[in-house]
This record gives C-alpha cells, sequence and structure tokens, in this order.
C-alpha cells in the first residue's frame, strides 16, 4: 500500500465549570485561520491516521507500542511541529500546530449612563448600556455569554440595557474560536439615585485614625477615579466591631471617616463633595455584639469603611 496522505484528528473534550451559575459545555475543536494555521485546544489530544491515496476516506490509526503516541498529548501552549517523513520524496514534511491554552479577557464596557465604578461595582443611571468586549491573543474571540440575576448564561452580542431602578447581578465569560472558556467573572451593576460600596481593604492603626500604607494605596486609586467622575458625591461612613466601650468605638468611628475625608482633599478632591460620619458599633452586619464570642474573622467584617456613592445635584 503507497500512503501518500498524513490526517491529524482531535479529540473532543467537554469543560464544564460550576461557578456559582452554572457555566455552559464548550468543546475542544479545530480552528483554521485565513491563512492556514490550524490551532487546537492545549488540552486536547491529537491521534494520528493514514489513508491510501485512491480512498482517503478509509482512515487507519497508526499503531506504536509508544505509550506517547496515539493519543499524542501537547506539552504546553504555543507551536508544536508533526514531522512525516515521506520515503518516496525523502524529505520530512513538517505539520505546524498551534496549542492554545489561554482563554480570553473580557470586561465590560459601558457605552451609555456610567457614573463610577469602584472595583468590580458599577454605578449607572436608569437607562444605560453595557456591553461585554474580549480579547484573545491566539485564536480570537468566538463569543461573550452573560447571566443576570441568576438565570442561564445566554450569548450576547448587543449591549445589554438597564431600564429600571435596582441592583443586577451579572455573570460573564468569553470562548475562543478552540474552545478556551474564561473563568466567569462576577460583576454588580446598581442603577439608583445612590449606592453603597465596601472598601474591605481600608484598615487603620489598632486604636487609630492613622491609616495603613495598604488603606493609603487604596484610597489614592479612589482619589483618582474621583477626580474622572466630578460630578460624584461621596458619604464615608465608618464601622467598629463591638469590643471596647461604645463611646469610645463612635469616637474612633468618627475619626476614621474623617481620616479618610481628610485623605481624599490633600489629593485634591472637592471638600463638598465629601462627608463623613463615624457609626461605631451600631450597625454591626453579623450577630459579634457584646458578650458574643466570635472569631477574629467576624470581628473584622464589623470594621468596615463603606461609600454611599451620590450623583451630585447639578
Amino acid at each position: 500500500m503507497r500512503i501518500v496522505k498524513l490526517t491529524l484528528l482531535f479529540t473532543v473534550i467537554l469543560q464544564l465549570h460550576l461557578l456559582g451559575q452554572e457555566q455552559l459545555k464548550h468543546e475542544a475543536k479545530l480552528f483554521t485561520d485565513s491563512t492556514g494555521q490550524v490551532f487546537t485546544r492545549v488540552d486536547a489530544p491529537a491521534y494520528i491516521f493514514i489513508s491510501p491515496d485512491d480512498s482517503t476516506e478509509r482512515l487507519m490509526l497508526v499503531p506504536s507500542n509508544d505509550k506517547l503516541a496515539n493519543p499524542m498529548e501537547w506539552d504546553g501552549h504555543g507551536s508544536h511541529y508533526i514531522v512525516y517523513k515521506n520515503l518516496k520524496q525523502k524529505t520530512n514534511i513538517r505539520f505546524r500546530v498551534l496549542a492554545d491554552g489561554i482563554p480570553p479577557k473580557s470586561e465590560p464596557l459601558f457605552t451609555k449612563g456610567l457614573l463610577f465604578s469602584y472595583n468590580n461595582t458599577y454605578f449607572s443611571e436608569i437607562g444605560s448600556e453595557v456591553v461585554i468586549t474580549a480579547t484573545d491573543d491566539m485564536t480570537g474571540v468566538e463569543n461573550s455569554y452573560v447571566s443576570m440575576d441568576g438565570n442561564p448564561f445566554q450569548e450576547v452580542s448587543t449591549p445589554i440595557v438597564f431600564s429600571y431602578e435596582g441592583e443586577f447581578e451579572v455573570k460573564a465569560y468569553s470562548v475562543d474560536n478552540v474552545g478556551n472558556a474564561e473563568t466567569v467573572k462576577d460583576y454588580r451593576i446598581i442603577t439608583s439615585s445612590s449606592a453603597s460600596i465596601h472598601l474591605n481593604s481600608i484598615y487603620f492603626e489598632l486604636g487609630s485614625t492613622t491609616l495603613i500604607p495598604e488603606a493609603v494605596n487604596e484610597l489614592s486609586k479612589l482619589a483618582s477615579l474621583l477626580q474622572i467622575y466630578k460630578d460624584i458625591h461621596l458619604e464615608i461612613r465608618a464601622h467598629t466591631d463591638s469590643r471596647g466601650k461604645a463611646n469610645f468605638n463612635l469616637t474612633l468611628s468618627d475619626g476614621r471617616a474623617q481620616s479618610v475625608v481628610k485623605f481624599l482633599k490633600s489629593k485634591g478632591i472637592e471638600e463638598d463633595r465629601l462627608t463623613a460620619k463615624g457609626y461605631g458599633e451600631t450597625l454591626l452586619i453579623n450577630e459579634c455584639s457584646d458578650g458574643v464570642a466570635c472569631s477574629e474573622e467576624k470581628h473584622k467584617a464589623n470594621r468596615r469603611v463603606e461609600l454611599i456613592v451620590k450623583k451630585s445635584l447639578p
């Protein structure tokens, strides 16, 4: 039998992630770009088949005792070469295959109505619109998918419109052309006259109103955002845990809120856009009140700084 054709078949592997809302299944598949370059997903095994030149549809798996052959496994993201020795022409034929192991990266982009954003929380006007943008460095983006408020994921290619007041839980991810699915990302979209945002990384020296270095870094980022979103007003609310005397905690929290205001003013934020108040231990978010044994982690949850974001009046 004279062999003149070499065929590569790639197995299909299903991917299923359970990250809150169930992600859709995405199959590993081949992708060929406009230049004829072949791509595959990095975790898709490859089998080598041969066929006679007069019956190319008759594929036969190449036998091998090598445990690393049929299937072959790609040893990482990037270029791989399969060499076929053509005995008749006394030459080696090299097949270049690009194995893609990196999923796309996506993020929301507001095309209308964004007022303020902080980390993964977006404060926007009623009627605001957002699109999911995604990039992929190797095979390109095939589709993006969105889940709203716990509903099943759906393919999305048009703007999402938030047409009424409320708070929306948005989950999104994108898939490239060989089936790599991005880890689901969570976003919080708020369309309201005001919104509350927790600053979990804003901490102070023990029993003090002095900001620790990590808090200074986070507040510097916040100040930069306030320079961009100039029609936003902030109310800073500081809270303590229940340990210590209630009056001391109230005074301490008020001093800490004022420290945040002082820092933001030092970065050029106008004073009339900032208000501050300390609540001490009066608004605990868990059961850790006086006399209740709690872990340090639960006490830490109560020692928080909140931003109440409001659109400034014209």
